[in-house]
């Protein structure tokens, strides 16, 4: 009999020996997902990055034609290129994809400790241990009656039974001679009964969903301790880098909305398996879980159209806080558990920003101070315990390294910290994991201008000086300026990885975006810097950017670097407090309430306070001292 060697028709990516099959219609870039092949993206697949640069070996038939982005971002000069975003399945066939070093999404460093006080535990999910008198045939009670008599005498109150939970009342009484654990959420329904004393088994998981990130934590709510860390890259990000990307994408694509929340729920559903897996238990022990995120996260982690955020007036769907069962949303915990979430205070000011507050303590100062968690949406909190005002900058994505020439996240190879010698223009380095340098993250890009603006590279208009007694700057492509930081030959990739005038003006559209909120919260405050006594720097960007750097280009107010408080992941914190404190959720309700929103964009002097500050670091320089300081790093 003659043998018949069918065709391959696997997508094969190279070098790292995965392969998947093609799907028609479908882009490199989510076949290299389904592989397990993780690709820079940080454009949501729109062809504007160039970060997901792949090189076609053979197949290249069974590919749709080049794009007009990749006839704009790719070499023309190295055969086969295409951008994985825009490379699509035509037909079948074996198609061999190499992908580059520098188009390898490395190891990500993700922050996930933060800052966090001390509170009374006294966590929603309660359990309590009865030793019930059994039914005899004078005491003909039902059984839902008799756990109810004696629970009420304990807790002091009569919750009811949640649905479902019925048909565990008569084994859960009889198994251990009458003994049985009820567990209570919030002390008005019944969850969860089982036979004997488990009260040493109570567990809860705090997640902390940023547009770039998830963050978990499990907790043993019976002593309030962290039993374990998980984190990942928010799995929506290949659907847009941002948050008005992702709301495009769930207007535009009909399942849009389904898909994203699909994305992130599997991907807490990993994080708490990976969680419960460490510790030696069953998912189905998670009796809680609390989410925190900014509005449109909320949203669609919950399934509510997020659509009308991105237009005027932005007013969110929900702000109270939420309770639902897992079923709602398709978290694998115990199912008649509660998924929570802290309440959002405006449009683009969510749980996040309250879980901030609370952990930051700033609610509660008596001195002025402010809270500015940075991110592609910057939330500002300002005030003290008389009164807070809020507002959000829409800041963008250049922190975490998109619309930037060579940035990346802060991953293994990223330039994190940027030194130039004033007199000889020597540039010195530092990066993720000391690896070759692979491209620049936001703390780098911040430290470069800010350093390049404090040796006379760049004027205060942001303009790059070429040829002005300035090593390293030249003119690059369409003859614009630009700024050697690493030369080829100690680059991972070969190439000079440079800092671009385009990459200049990003910094300052984001900066300038940030500043603007904080000068107008301290115009409504009747604020000046020497009045501000404290500041709390939250999130992943916010810590590890350098203070000095950030003052000396405007992007936070001038300051004493001393007055800096670097309070990490504090959504994470805020989250985690709210799972151990029902009081810490009450606040939460107070002070969603009582924080003012500022719509930036409805200010007056907005227009003004944003074209002023696009200098550095700021058109009245009175404002400022730019004074240059040994920054130290720890």
């Amino acid at each position: 009999m003659t043998s018949i060697t069918m065709p391959d028709t696997a997508v094969h990516f190279q070098p790292l020996g995965r392969k998947t099959e093609p799907k028609k219609g479908g882009t490199l870039l989510d076949l290299a997902s389904q592989a397990g092949v993780s690709i820079e993206s940080i454009c949501g697949s729109v062809g504007k990055c160039g970060k997901c640069k792949v090189i076609v070996r053979s197949g290249t038939s069974s590919l749709s034609p080049l794009t007009g982005s990749e006839r704009r971002l790719v070499d023309p000069r190295v055969p086969g290129m295409r951008l994985a975003c825009q490379a699509r399945i035509v037909s079948k066939g074996r198609v061999v994809v190499e992908v580059p070093e520098d188009s390898q999404r490395g190891h990500h460093r993700l922050l996930a400790a933060g800052t966090e006080r001390k509170v009374r535990l006294r966590p929603a999910v309660r359990k309590t241990v009865l030793k019930i008198p059994p039914a005899t045939l004078k005491d003909l009670r039902a059984d839902d009656d008799r756990l109810m008599d004696l629970l009420e005498r304990k807790i002091r109150a009569r919750p009811v039974i949640a649905d479902g939970v019925h048909k565990d009342l008569p084994q859960a009484l009889r198994k251990r001679s009458w003994t049985t654990t009820v567990t209570t959420f919030r002390d008005c329904e019944i969850i969860r009964v089982e036979p004997g004393d488990t009260s040493d088994q109570l567990y809860g998981v705090a997640v902390d969903i940023g547009t770039t990130k998830v963050v978990a934590y499990l907790l043993d709510l019976g002593s309030g301790d962290i039993v374990g860390t998980e984190s990942m890259p928010n799995p929506q990000i290949p659907y847009g880098e941002d948050l008005m990307s992702r709301i495009t994408f769930t207007t535009k694509e009909p399942d849009g909305l389904e898909r994203l929340r699909e994305a992130v729920v599997g991907g807490i559903n990993s994080l708490i398996s990976k969680l419960c897996g460490a510790k030696g238990i069953a998912p189905e022990e998670v009796l809680e879980v609390m989410v925190v995120g900014n509005t449109a996260m909320h949203h669609i982690f919950f399934g509510i159209p997020a659509n009308h955020l991105a237009a005027a007036p932005y007013a969110p769907a929900v702000r109270t806080s939420l309770s639902v069962s897992p079923a709602h949303v398709g978290l694998d915990m115990y199912p008649f558990g509660k998924v929570s979430s802290l309440p959002n205070i405006a449009g683009f000011v969510g749980a996040d920003a309250v879980a901030d507050l609370i952990a930051s303590g700033l609610y509660d100062d008596r001195d002025t101070g402010m809270m500015i968690d940075i991110g592609t949406n910057t939330e500002i909190i300002a005030g003290n315990k008389d009164r807070l005002v809020s507002c959000s900058c829409a800041s963008g994505p250049a922190f975490e390294g998109a619309h930037i020439k060579f940035g990346m996240r802060a991953s293994t190879g990223a330039i994190e910290r940027v030194w130039i010698e004033g007199g000889t223009k020597e540039v010195v380095v530092r990066t993720i994991d000391d690896a070759a340098p692979k491209g620049i993250c936001g703390s780098g890009i911040v430290d470069a201008v800010s350093e390049m603006f404090g040796t006379g590279i760049l004027d205060a208009s942001g303009k790059i000086l070429v040829n002005d007694g300035n090593k390293g700057t030249r003119k690059g492509a369409g003859g614009l300026p630009e700024f050697v930081l690493v030369e080829g030959r100690e680059a991972a990739g070969g190439e000079d990885i440079v800092v671009t005038q385009h990459d200049v003006q990003e910094i300052q559209l984001a900066k300038a975006a940030i500043f603007t909120g904080v000068s107008i919260l301290m115009r409504r405050l009747g604020l000046k810097c020497a009045d501000i006594k404290r500041i709390y720097a939250a999130g992943a960007f916010g810590t590890y950017v350098d203070a000095t750097s950030a003052i000396a280009i405007g992007m936070y107010p001038d300051v004493p670097v001393q007055r800096i408080r670097f309070i990490g992941n504090a959504a994470g914190s805020g989250a985690r407090m709210s799972l151990r404190s029902t009081e810490m959720r009450d606040l939460a309700e107070r002070l969603s309430r009582q924080v003012e929103y500022v719509e930036l964009a409805a200010e007056r002097d907005f227009q003004n306070e944003f074209a002023q500050a696009m200098f550095l670091p700021h058109r009245d320089v009175s404002r400022f001292v730019n004074v240059r300081v040994s920054r130290i790093d720890g």
